[in-house]
């Protein structure tokens, strides 16, 4: 995807109502959003696999959520989202898997509320970051991590705007894990 006039010759022939998710290495993203944006397309940030090498750097992911809220250019997240929380998990459900730090779905929603209100990219990191259930408070009205109070308001228009979904390989293990943690 470097080459971006055969990128815009690509959205150019395609049905103006079609909507699309691009996805496209994080390091592409000065490139790559402008067109986005101008083509009303959405990004698609891949967030894990089944390999180490597949799973984005907490810094890299960080970036790109600061640059599309910055173009104010949408995403989905695909792959890798089991889990709330950022943690050490299985790469497969195979007994003899490999383990690694994947992101977490609700440090990535939150990641991605405050970057679209505006925060830098440190804040953007460190909530990517965060292993730490107890560092993320509920409340009827809002979400809390450390200095950051997010309303209800806020995280629909976000959700509505900006962060538009997850993917998970599983339906249990995220429902599981948010009973686990008693957010559920």
């Amino acid at each position: 995807c470097s080459d971006t006039i055969q990128i815009e010759r690509l959205f150019a022939s395609l049905p103006s109502r079609m909507l699309v998710y691009v996805e496209f290495h994080p390091e592409q993203s000065e490139q790559i959003l402008p067109i986005l944006k101008k083509f009303d397309a959405r990004a698609k940030i891949r967030t894990g696999g089944v390999t180490l090498e597949a799973i984005p750097s907490v810094e890299q992911l960080a970036r790109l959520l600061v640059a599309s809220a910055k173009a104010k250019v949408a995403f989905k997240a695909t792959a890798g989202l089991h889990h709330p929380i950022r943690s050490e998990q299985k790469l497969t459900y195979e007994a003899s898997s490999a383990s690694a730090m994947m992101h977490g779905f609700i440090n990535l929603f939150v990641a991605a509320t405050i970057a679209y209100r505006g925060a830098d990219i440190k804040d953007v990191t460190d909530v990517i970051a965060e292993q730490n259930p107890a560092a993320f408070q509920w409340d009827k009205k809002a979400l809390s991590w450390r200095n950051y109070r997010l309303s209800a308001k806020q995280i629909a228009e976000v959700r509505k705007n900006f962060a538009i979904s997850f993917g998970s390989c599983s339906f249990t293990e995220p429902i599981g894990d948010l009973k686990a943690l008693g957010w559920l």
